[in-house]
């Protein structure tokens, strides 16, 4: 940002930003109360997703021998959250879609992939921040910025350090002059520690889009006002398993039956398709796809071309992600793939999802157990956050392992990171 726009929009504020897996937001505090900023419409709440269309003249090229750097071009006409995603449903092949950039931050990428997503988390992050200045009417120039405990991915510590850098690469070319990083599980625990009257020991479960982590935190009046709180955390632990593995584990059962799952010519092509969180599985599947060159294809095949021709895959993803919301409040659910075949329709149960997550919840449970080993405090309540936390599937796999006797609590299932950032960054930033 220019000097003489500062100038215009005043002296800048503080400010705590959830930069999550499924969505995106902003908080600043004011007279004591946390203020989230409208990021699209009347939402505090931006979807993590990109489009960009190609350019006419592109539509033409060989997209698929493109990299996906040379995909994103020069970055410009972008679009942001739903905008983006509806632009993608509408015309799936005729531009580049991404949701869900930040679970591929920690993974294994060679220079043309690191080079894309810093630009891509950049231009992230500077939308969300010029929709913030634009909502408070001032600038923003410090931040509290959560993290996850462990980034998605396969590389352990370096690949922490590689996401690191590039959110830190994304907050200087958005405007920020300073950051620094919060456990997102922390994080959370200070927005519910607004609301208490005495102290706390609390075991925070944060199931996010790309990561579960887990914390036991000392929280309370005791401890509110400290403007450094690492003692006041006891014990974390966290695996790389989220929301977006709940809804590909969904797919892969329920869905990819219907696309060659479970038969000699296409399972592995199938799995591919849902993998939408490994960049290997994808850049396989989208490379080429064998049709008969005599006869007629059988319908299974054909579903999966049809996935092939027109990039479907975020859309399966995002199927399976609606049916999982859906089972949190019914015991089944159907849905229809109109956009694939006509009349093709799914039916799921919620105990086809138990079914499908089940190596997945294993790690959760494992994770959960490691922070609660991990501490020699007594554990007062478990605070539950994170969109996947709401369903009644994921808390039976922590009842299984805490018991019954703890009460479970919870606030703001989706803005609870959000909103303890921004209060730490008032005091941390304040003085």
């Amino acid at each position: 940002m220019n000097r003489l726009l500062r100038a215009v929009m005043g002296s800048g504020m503080h400010c705590g930003i959830d930069y999550g897996t499924s969505n995106s937001s902003l908080g600043v505090v004011k007279d004591g109360k946390v203020v989230q900023a409208k990021l699209e419409q009347e939402s505090v709440y931006l979807p993590s997703a990109i489009y960009r269309a190609f350019p006419e003249h592109e539509l033409n090229d060989d997209i698929e021998s493109r990299t996906i750097r040379q995909q994103l071009g020069n970055a410009q006409g972008m679009l942001y959250g739903t905008e983006a995603i509806e632009a993608y449903i509408r015309n799936p092949g005729e531009g580049l879609f991404m949701k869900s950039p930040k679970v591929f931050l920690g993974s294994d990428l060679n220079k043309d992939q690191l080079d894309f997503f810093q630009v891509v988390i950049a231009k992230m992050m500077l939308h969300i921040l010029e929709q913030a200045r634009a909502f408070y009417g001032h600038d923003l120039t410090q931040a509290v910025v959560g993290r996850p405990i462990r980034y998605h991915g396969i590389r352990g510590e370096q690949g922490d350090k590689q996401a690191l850098a590039i959110m830190q690469h994304a907050a200087a070319e958005a405007g920020l002059d300073e950051i620094v990083f919060m456990y997102e599980p922390l994080a959370a625990a200070l927005d519910y520690e607004q609301g208490l009257s005495g102290d706390e020991v609390l075991l925070v479960v944060d199931v996010g889009g790309g990561t579960t982590d887990c914390s036991v935190v000392k929280v309370g009046p005791s401890y509110r006002q400290k403007r450094e709180r690492s003692d006041d955390l006891l014990a974390y632990a966290g695996n790389r398993i989220g929301g977006v593995d709940l809804d590909i584990n969904l797919g892969w059962h329920s869905i990819m039956p219907l696309f060659g799952r479970g038969t000699d010519a296409l399972h592995n092509k199938a799995f591919d398709a849902i993998a939408v969180n490994s960049i290997p599985s994808q850049q396989a599947f989208y490379s080429r796809f064998e049709m008969p060159v005599h006869g007629k294809a059988d319908a299974v095949r054909e579903r999966l071309y049809k996935v092939w021709l027109d990039k479907l895959s975020s859309h399966l993803v995002r199927s399976a992600e609606l049916a999982k919301i859906a089972l949190s409040d019914a015991e089944r659910h159907e849905f229809g793939l109109d956009y694939v075949e006509q009349d093709l329709q799914v039916q799921v149960r919620r105990e086809d999802f138990r079914e499908a997550i089940e190596r997945s919840t294993e790690k959760i449970r494992q994770v959960i157990d490691d922070a609660r080993q991990a501490s020699t405090s007594t554990i007062d309540k478990i605070y539950l956050t994170g969109g996947s936390a709401v369903s009644p599937v994921i808390q039976q796999v922590i009842r299984n392992v805490v018991g019954d006797a703890v009460p479970f609590v919870s606030g703001n299932m989706h803005g609870s990171v959000a909103c303890g950032l921004s209060v730490f960054a008032s005091r941390h930033f304040s003085g």
